[in-house]
């Protein structure tokens, strides 16, 4: 299972793990904007073993508390959930902050120092994305007891990220993949070299990539068969560069 992308859905992967088995999670779910999300376009022929990324709303609120559950119960120390509020998932943010605020012990942000226009003349920009950090490290408190801050080289780590889209971005083959800069961020500064680093949505492998190149363990999950391919490819470049602890 270590250092590889299982082909299937997160929850599968996640029934045959332990608990407190993985040491962090960095990832980004789907939005619930559709199957065209995923390649920037309105096709739906890659594989998602029937789910399209487009529920009700209840629904999909629901779906997420399932991948949130099976994610605090399989993680040790932290899991970093990147999500942006839009139309289709309108009430995300809320619903995550009521139903784990007893778990949640900090709120990042990246905000987008270049937001895409707004999609309606009408309509505002939205240049804020939210990474909840839902830790089983005393989330009541400030500081973080499991970390890395030794690596840093500014005078303190900061919750508020400013970097432009598709900034240390490598966008072949998925173009809603967030940048290199978020995972290296959040796996530098808040796990450890040898930890076991999981993603339930790797897409094409950009948790894998930042995990290899800061020395840790991965696994991912990827719906996708192409997407996996092209994470596979983008990946063996690195694979040298891999400790096996």
């Amino acid at each position: 299972m270590l250092n590889k992308i299982h082909n299937e859905d997160c929850l599968t992967t996640m029934n045959k793990m332990q608990d407190n088995c993985i040491d962090v999670v960095v990832t980004s779910p789907p939005y619930n904007i559709g199957k065209g999300r995923r390649n920037g376009n309105n096709s739906v022929s890659l594989n998602y073993d029937n789910y399209d990324d487009n529920l009700p709303l209840d629904e999909y609120f629901l779906q997420t508390k399932k991948w949130i559950d099976e994610l605090y119960r399989v993680t040790k120390h932290h899991i970093f959930y990147n999500i942006q509020e839009v139309s289709a998932n309108k009430g995300i943010v809320r619903y995550i902050l009521n139903e784990y605020h007893n778990k949640i012990k900090h709120t990042f942000f990246w905000a987008k120092s270049n937001p895409p226009s707004a999609i309606l003349e009408t309509g505002v920009a939205n240049g804020l994305e939210y990474i909840f950090c839902i830790s089983k490290d005393k989330p009541t408190k400030q500081n973080f007891n499991y970390c890395n801050f030794s690596n840093y080289k500014g005078d303190y780590i900061k919750n508020v990220i400013i970097k432009p889209v598709n900034s240390d971005k490598e966008t072949d083959g998925h173009s809603f993949a967030f940048g290199d800069w978020l995972p290296k961020y959040f796996i530098n500064y808040f796990s450890k070299k040898g930890d076991i680093i999981y993603d339930p949505f790797m897409g094409t492998g950009t948790t894998a990539k930042a995990s290899i190149l800061l020395n840790r363990n991965y696994v991912g999950s990827e719906i996708s068969k192409q997407y996996c391919n092209v994470a596979e490819k983008r990946l063996l470049k690195y694979k040298n560069q891999l400790r096996m602890f």
